[in-house]
């Protein structure tokens, strides 16, 4: 049993839609890096909104790693989860 791939996985997971709670629901932008306070209220939400939706996703990808350490039916798990995360990233960029 993977008991250990699935307590890494699960901490990691708790602290990504911990993240997302905090960005998206209490508006909590401040805890996105790099940013520093400066735009407007509207664009504000709107960059909580959009990390909200990549750690979202990436709370997926983790759920899919999970499954795969159960039950090893995910092909290239590994790869799935990085293409995503980098897709998902890229196109916060360049939004």
């Amino acid at each position: 049993m993977p008991f250990a791939e699935t307590l890494l996985i699960g901490v990691a997971l708790l602290h990504v839609l911990g993240f997302a709670w905090l960005i998206g629901n209490r508006g909590r932008v401040d805890l996105v890096a790099g940013y520093d306070g400066e735009l407007p209220p509207e664009r504000e939400a709107e960059l909580a909104t959009d990390v909200r939706t990549i750690l979202l996703a990436v709370a997926a990808t983790l759920g899919v790693l999970l499954v795969d350490a159960w039950t090893g039916a995910v092909p290239r798990a590994g790869s799935l989860v990085a293409v995503v995360t980098v897709g998902a990233v890229g196109w916060l960029l360049w939004k």
